[in-house]
């Protein structure tokens, strides 16, 4: 009986969870940087809140409070070509190890790196079309 009612309970939070899940997507999707950041966070706090997760909604309100008091677009413009600068370093060393696994003709090796140099393209175009929005 006590499983019941705890399977019951769980189901109902992993159903609220993905409800708000979804409308924290289509309430924040038309807004871009620190307004959508800051959009985010609240809807996370509302799960949270949800949630009763104490320890979670600290740490949102902690987080919220200071996207609000010290997020600008430029520094997440900063950030967003700091972290394609990274994943252009990253590539770049892919794109080598590909390269000698190729000359070595190690399958294995050559499937592992194709699969990161896939990887990293697809973050570097989410992050350049972040840049974009930004812009």
């Amino acid at each position: 009986m006590i499983k019941k009612i705890l399977k019951l309970q769980l189901l109902g939070a992993l159903l609220i969870t993905a409800s708000l899940s979804a409308n924290t997507q289509n309430g924040c999707e038309n807004l871009v940087g620190c307004k959508k950041k800051a959009c985010s966070i609240e809807k996370e706090l509302v799960i949270a809140k949800k949630m009763e997760n104490s320890s979670q909604i600290e740490g949102l309100e902690i987080s919220l409070k200071k996207v609000k008091q010290y997020c600008t677009n430029d520094k997440l413009v900063k950030e967003l070509e700091d972290k394609i600068d990274d994943k252009n370093e990253d590539l770049k060393e892919h794109k080598k190890d590909y390269e000698e696994a190729s000359k070595e003709n190690k399958a294995d090796k050559i499937k592992k790196y194709q699969s990161k140099i896939d990887e990293d393209n697809k973050e570097l175009k989410q992050l350049q079309q972040e840049l974009k929005e930004l812009n």
